[in-house]
């Protein structure tokens, strides 16, 4: 699950952009809705390290992680994509240029969604295991 230290990285970047970008002679980062916005993406972001941090706790002490990792896996994927698309539409059209670096991101969480297990096969391997504790 390399999203979560890559977007954490993305975010970073992204912040010292937007304190840069300006709109009627401020950061556009000094706004109000842009930092509630900013503050979301945060917030997806933690809670998508602690879901990983979470898994790797679990294998780490020989307990049972596969659904917790899937889950952190599923969950980081999705908030990948939102945190980096969210980026690219607030930095406006500027976003799209590889000026910036913004829109790597937003390819690297796409495929990210493909080659390291998609959506689907995270909800199947989820639905296998937590319905197999219901079975007992």
């Amino acid at each position: 699950l390399v999203f979560t230290p890559l977007f954490q990285l993305g975010l970073l970047l992204h912040m010292a952009l937007l304190i840069r970008l300006k709109q009627f002679g401020q950061p556009i980062s000094s706004f109000q809705g842009m930092q509630f916005q900013i503050s979301e993406m945060a917030l997806d972001i933690y809670g998508a390290r602690l879901m990983v941090y979470n898994a790797a706790r679990l294998k780490d002490g020989g307990k049972p992680f596969v659904v917790e990792a899937s889950m952190a896996k599923l969950h980081a994927s999705r908030v990948a994509e939102r945190v980096s698309s969210k980026a690219i539409e607030l930095m406006g059209g500027v976003g799209f240029t590889k000026d910036f670096g913004v829109e790597k991101f937003y390819r690297d969480s796409k495929i990210g969604q493909i080659y390291e297990g998609t959506s689907n096969i995270q909800l199947q391997t989820m639905a296998k295991y937590i319905l197999q504790q219901y079975e007992k």
